[in-house]
């Protein structure tokens, strides 16, 4: 191409010459700018998609020896995804426990207060509330965990140390993973070597098509810095423990008809032999 540029530049008249020459290092720059491998172009399609509904949290933790709780005591950090347009949001409970102030920064630049609807501590799960106002929010699309395959490529956006909307790139390296952290022990997580660091907890793992496929929960590191061994839990976990956390109702009816069913059971074989009146003599 350039070869026969340069012919056509020779046999150009020479007052257009130098407009051709800044033609064609335009037309150069601008191929080499613009030419993305299609994993690229993937990547930006999926981190476009996901990061609407991508929040960073910041908190003001309760410290129980002052005051009772009086005043805030230090500040942290996590990540958070949208579940509904509404303004429901999930994020781990270990990013939100103690907080005794809760805001959560959108990607628009909107800065919200959220308080805590329900939390499940077995499951690192928290579930948060917001105010949109008149302008909803975009909630994220679910991908499904069990049909993860080791190797498969996947992202993590999130907050870390406060840097907001980040993004990192890296594959599933192993499914079903048990991890102890401190005197808790997950089960079944998903192990990937996309960076993960303080702050993305409770961020999203997803997938090439911009799915969430994991909540971003722990690491495995001696510095406290990623040293890409990351660890999320299942959307599909998400996906059963959630629901019931917004709507307690049915779980709580369910359980009061199994302990109405064990009192009638119970009652039934221990009950005492019904008192016979003497026949007479």
């Amino acid at each position: 191409m350039f070869k026969s540029a340069a012919l056509n530049i020779q046999n150009c008249p020479r007052p257009y010459r130098s407009a051709l020459v800044f033609f064609i290092l335009c037309l150069g720059f601008t191929a080499t700018v613009f030419a993305l491998t299609s994993i690229e172009n993937n990547t930006i399609a999926a981190y476009e998609k996901v990061a609407p509904s991508v929040v960073n949290i910041t908190t003001m933790d309760c410290d129980p020896e002052f005051f009772w709780c009086a005043t805030p005591a230090e500040s942290g950090s996590g990540s958070g995804v949208v579940l509904r347009a509404d303004g429901l949001i999930v994020t781990n409970n270990h990013v939100i426990s103690n907080a005794k102030k809760i805001t959560v920064a959108l990607s628009d630049g909107r800065r919200l207060d959220a308080h805590v609807l329900a939390s499940a501590v077995a499951d690192d799960f928290a579930v948060l509330k917001v105010d949109p106002g008149e302008k909803t929010l975009r909630a994220i699309s679910l991908g499904n965990s069990d049909k993860l395959r080791i190797g498969e490529r996947v992202l993590a956006v999130g907050n870390p140390f406060g840097l907001g909307q980040t993004l990192t790139a890296g594959i599933v390296s192993m499914t079903n993973r048990t991890v102890k952290d401190g005197g808790k022990i997950m089960r079944d997580l998903i192990q990937t070597d996309a960076p993960i660091n303080p702050g993305n907890s409770g961020g999203a793992l997803i997938n090439s098509e911009g799915e969430l496929i994991g909540i971003c929960t722990a690491i495995l590191s001696p510095t406290g810095s990623s040293i890409r061994i990351g660890f999320a839990i299942p959307v599909n976990r998400m996906k059963e423990v959630v629901p019931g956390l917004i709507n307690p109702w049915p779980r709580i009816i369910g359980w009061g008809v199994a302990a109405l069913l064990l009192a009638l059971f119970l009652k039934r074989i221990y009950r005492r032999p019904e008192a016979t009146s003497p026949g007479a003599l």
